[in-house]
């Protein structure tokens, strides 16, 4: 596989994890923390240069602006980047995802990401992103901050769900949703 040193992956794990009780981020999945086998799964779809959003060591991005969900993770990965590379985003509460899945994503040089689904997320990194993201980030109305009113606004692409792939789509934001995970085989 050559690797694009243009591409960049990005775990979202600085959020609160309030559902969960607990951080999600450091729940064990075959024997490693969240974060890690999340980042493992952009690797193993070609993606080496990789942040957690958060503080999480070395290749942490902590947020410059909090509370703003997703975004505020991919906000603070952007001003890690220049225009001209990309940035796979994924959630750090998929553990089914499947990497042929993150594989499809990097093959896009637009905005994308899969039909019914916010995450993961492609995102070219270029100005107009910037100026949505800023724009975004800095405004009081909660709803600046969805990534689908980014998709829309970067008038971004969908991909169509491969069959078979809709189980490792499944999140895990509460104890329950995450002893379902476990027991659910992988694609």
């Amino acid at each position: 596989m050559n690797i694009d040193s243009s591409l960049h992956g990005l775990v979202l794990a600085g959020g609160r994890s309030s559902r969960m009780g607990q951080s999600k981020a450091h729940l064990i999945w075959n024997g490693l923390p969240l974060y890690q086998h999340m980042a493992a799964l952009l690797d193993q779809a070609g993606v080496h240069h990789i942040f957690t959003s958060g503080n999480f060591g070395v290749h942490s991005v902590p947020d410059l602006i909090p509370d703003r969900g997703p975004l505020s993770g991919i906000h603070a990965a952007l001003h890690q980047l220049e225009d001209g590379e990309r940035l796979l985003v994924v959630p750090v509460d998929m553990p089914l995802l499947p990497s042929d899945a993150l594989i499809l994503l990097t093959e896009q040089y637009q905005p994308c990401c899969f039909d019914g689904y916010t995450l993961p997320v492609l995102l070219p990194v270029n100005p107009l992103v910037r100026e949505w993201v800023e724009l975004s980030i800095y405004s009081e109305q909660r709803r600046d901050y969805s990534l689908w009113r980014l998709h829309q606004h970067l008038q971004g692409i969908t991909l169509s769900l491969p069959e078979g792939m809709a189980a490792g789509f499944s999140n895990a934001n509460t104890p329950e949703d995450w002893q379902r995970c476990q027991v659910q085989k992988p694609y």
